[in-house]
């Protein structure tokens, strides 16, 4: 994931990025929480995985939770 934008709340933060999945062209947007005392720099590559049951996915156009 490319980073786009970082949201420093304290002990969390939200990290705000795109990423190519499934090795299709189109990027997806992705919003990740992580610890407030390792913050990726914007333009920084970070690399993801996912802890299993702790992921949230939302509908891109209604922002409905899948």
């Amino acid at each position: 994931m490319v980073v786009e934008l970082v949201e420093e709340l304290g002990s969390d933060a939200f990290v705000h990025g795109s990423a190519q999945l499934n090795g299709d062209q189109t990027k997806d947007t992705l919003v990740v929480r992580t610890d407030g005392r390792i913050i990726p720099r914007l333009g920084e590559t970070v690399y993801l995985r996912p802890r299993v049951g702790a992921q949230h996915v939302f509908h891109a156009i209604t922002g409905n939770r899948l």
